[in-house]
């Protein structure tokens, strides 16, 4: 029974003892408006104060007065070891200088893919055309087989840009440069053989730009 009256006693005791704390007795910072703020001086680095206006606290750096914030914005997290990132020869110090240097790369990376080399049947020569579309299209629409039964996204013909990068300039050229070759909006390639290899067969380079 003593020990019961013991433990209500103590619950009593720390109860009237919250109670009885005030307001006024908190440790606080020193309260100044924006004017007041900018215009002190002699401010030691680290000082912090709650100022008035914004009714935010700020501390004093280096760089003179800043908001004391805890919401790890991208600009406020630092990196460990600053990088040059975009290689303009300037490390980038934090997150947000990181994504905004790294996002122009990545969506320009992001928009060109590389069909397969198509095969150019050669053996004849002559004005000929092939549709680049169409062979990306068979290729990348019906795969052979696949992990998982979830379909390639395809482009359609006018949400791409076409290019051919490589091409045997002795096939489709006089030996020193392509002639007669071009490609229209719709992925159609107009090309001249002038020159049969010896296996019949030519390869060219495409890539697609998504628009």
């Amino acid at each position: 029974m003593r020990k019961v009256i013991v433990t209500i006693g103590l619950f009593i005791l720390c109860t009237v003892a919250k109670a009885q704390i005030e307001g006024t007795s908190l440790p606080s910072l020193p309260s100044l408006t924006t004017a007041e703020m900018n215009g002190a001086i002699g401010v030691y680095i680290g000082s912090s104060i709650f100022n008035t206006n914004t009714q935010k606290v700020y501390r004093f750096t280096s760089t003179g007065w800043v908001t004391n914030t805890d919401n790890q914005d991208a600009s406020e997290v630092l990196s460990d070891n600053p990088v040059d990132v975009d290689g303009d020869g300037d490390a980038e110090a934090n997150v947000e200088e990181m994504i905004q240097s790294i996002a122009p790369i990545t969506a320009a990376s992001g928009r060109i893919f590389y069909p397969p080399s198509i095969a150019i049947d050669a053996s004849v020569t002559g004005s000929f055309t092939v549709d680049l579309y169409q062979a990306y299209y068979d290729q990348f629409a019906s795969p052979v087989v696949s992990s998982e039964a979830v379909p390639i996204p395809v482009y359609t013909k006018g949400e791409l840009y076409y290019y051919v990068t490589e091409a045997d300039i002795d096939v489709f050229g006089d030996g020193s440069v392509v002639q007669n070759m071009s490609v229209n909006d719709n992925g159609v390639l107009s090309y001249q053989i002038f020159n049969s290899p010896v296996d019949y067969n030519s390869l060219i380079n495409v890539v697609f730009v998504v628009k």
